[in-house]
């Protein structure tokens, strides 16, 4: 099920994990869309995604496209969803924390390395490599990282992604 509408108030407070779809219902979308003889880039216009992602989506990968995309092509084609895994609400990161980016140079001077579990993780030191929200790390001029580089979810204050687990700058 898609997550029901919140109010403008409790939207800006909150982001929305993507819903996993059953790939069944993937594929129905898929032959709806060419039983209605409508391209995948027609399609991908109508609904607000990309052609790549509604592709994806259709070949059974129901984590491409966000739960606003799925609920506008379930509700035109008239098609139930069963959801393998509840939506979770997670709290917004912080503002100041997702506007800044992060450095993906492993031997960036700024990182800070620390040991968990036997395993070496890199901190990034994210108030000196962007001080000023730029695109370049202050301290060696790589192009700074606004997204996790393994999943795509917003970055906050810390060395591994809290979505998928994996952390921001891999150890060379």
């Amino acid at each position: 099920m898609i997550t029901p509408p919140l109010s403008k108030h409790a939207e800006k407070s909150i982001i929305y994990r993507v819903t996993n779809l059953s790939p069944d219902v993937c594929r129905k979308v898929r032959e709806a869309r060419r039983a209605a003889k409508l391209s995948q880039t027609a399609l991908a216009a109508e609904v607000g995604c990309k052609q790549s992602a509604l592709s994806m989506f259709e070949q059974g990968d129901g984590t491409k496209l966000n739960d606003e995309t799925i609920g506008k092509l379930l509700k035109k084609f008239g098609i139930k969803a069963d959801v393998h895994h509840p939506t979770t609400i997670i709290p917004q990161l912080h503002r100041h924390t997702a506007s800044h980016g992060f450095c993906p140079n492993p031997h960036c001077p700024s990182h800070r390395a620390y040991e968990v579990d036997g395993r070496t993780l890199l901190r990034p030191n994210r108030e000196e490599q962007d001080p000023v929200g730029g695109k370049f790390c202050a301290v060696c001029g790589e192009v700074l990282e606004l997204k996790c580089p393994n999943c795509g979810a917003a970055v906050h204050d810390g060395a591994v992604c809290s979505f998928c687990g994996e952390p921001y700058v891999a150890v060379c």
